[in-house]
């Protein structure tokens, strides 16, 4: 029954995008997640093959000469067995006025940040939507004022953001969960409501092959500490883990620079305001091979290596001292088809988090996608894999199908 609503929903999107008299764009995709083992505790969902469907239209309109557009971005999931991963949201809604020597953005926006593959550790404008993915690569749309000024000193990007959004998580019944569970429902703000305004600002600038970034951020921080809630006196387990967000100053670097056949990476941050201040980097490198066995494949070999200083007052983090090992596949051909595969290793446990992911057009309307997440050797007992505790039996592999238009 599931199956042929998320269908109809399909059908329905497929149908609207005939309309010729709007700019529309997007897709709408049908994921079939089959999971490796039984889930770990008995109130999971002990379904296997889980089905869900997802849908992004993109509506935009341009008006003045193009000085003016108007975006319109909304996005639906249904999950057959988790209620907090069956969500919807708003993630663009936004006016862009631009001209030569500014552009101003107001609405609801996504702002990224980044270079590294296996972190994105200055990408904090966007709350992190972690019930799509844990690779925290999924952001929930955001209120803002972004104001984008061009000069021959660099790109200065100002944003002010005047409302806060809570971060997802998995139901009790769901996969991929925290152990005990995340209630989303009954988060915590020590320092500011949600109506603090945050703000943040950016420089950037390409100085011959090398891109800079410098950015400050002040406000409610995304990541969210997880105090443990004791619904059966504290002498009984906890039954549930509160979000408490902080008021935080973040500072950040990133820089990419590219050599010939390299690309070297780097994203670095000091923060205040969860704990004592603490420092955390991502550094790697990139090498490309053009042309494998005088073919049209290009062969890429990234490592980077993960730190992170927090102490135990900060939010968790299980990157505080790992390396990160992937392969990427351009196989350069008419169906865009793509293959990367990556672990991350944890130096002290050598706990392990590896990822595949593939892709391939079919047509030009079509494409079919593929993504594996394996854990392994996950120790509870020490501190930088408890975090991953509750992963340690959702090893899976899911397979999509989406239509684009």
């Amino acid at each position: 029954m599931l199956l042929r609503v998320m269908l109809a929903i399909l059908g329905m999107i497929v149908a609207v995008t005939n309309i010729q008299a709007a700019e529309w764009s997007g897709f709408a995709a049908i994921d079939l997640r089959a999971y490796v083992k039984a889930p770990a505790f008995p109130e999971q969902n002990n379904l296997l093959f889980v089905p869900s469907g997802v849908a992004q239209p993109e509506f935009r309109h341009e008006w003045n000469g193009g000085t003016d557009r108007l975006t319109v971005v909304p996005f639906a999931r249904i999950d057959a067995i988790d209620e907090n991963r069956t969500h919807f949201d708003i993630r663009e809604f936004n006016w862009l006025r631009q001209n030569q020597n500014w552009s101003l953005r107001a609405g609801v926006g996504r702002v990224f940040w980044g270079v590294t593959e296996s972190r994105h550790l200055v990408d904090i404008i966007n709350q992190v939507d972690f019930v799509e993915n844990i690779n925290g690569e999924e952001k929930l749309g955001q209120p803002m004022l972004n104001l984008n000024v061009p000069s021959t000193y660099g790109n200065f990007n100002f944003i002010l953001m005047p409302y806060f959004r809570d971060r997802t998580f998995p139901a009790t019944g769901g996969r991929l969960r925290f152990v005990p569970p995340v209630d989303q429902n009954a988060s915590e703000f020590s320092d500011a409501g949600r109506w603090h305004p945050d703000w943040a600002i950016r420089w950037s600038r390409t100085f011959g092959n090398v891109d800079i970034g410098i950015a400050h951020f002040m406000g409610i921080g995304r990541e969210p500490r997880l105090l443990p809630r004791f619904d059966h006196g504290l002498n009984a387990a906890p039954t549930a883990l509160i979000p408490v967000y902080d008021l935080i100053q973040q500072t950040s670097l990133d820089a990419q620079a590219s050599l010939g056949n390299w690309l070297f990476k780097l994203e670095s941050i000091t923060r205040s305001g969860q704990g004592k201040r603490f420092a955390a980097v991502v550094a790697g490198v990139e090498y490309t091979h053009y042309g494998l066995l005088n073919s049209d494949i290009d062969l890429g070999l990234l490592a980077e290596y993960l730190y992170d200083g927090r102490d135990k007052a900060a939010p968790p983090t299980p990157f505080n001292n790992d390396v990160y090992f992937g392969v990427r596949l351009a196989f350069n051909d008419t169906q865009n088809s793509q293959i990367l595969a990556g672990v991350t290793t944890d130096v002290e446990t050598q706990a392990k988090v590896g990822t595949i992911t593939a892709s391939r057009r079919i047509g030009e309307k079509w494409k079919i996608e593929l993504e594996s997440r394996f854990f392994s050797h996950i120790a509870p007992d020490r501190p930088s894999s408890e975090i991953l505790t509750g992963y340690r039996q959702d090893d899976y592999i899911q397979l999509r199908i989406a239509r684009y238009f």
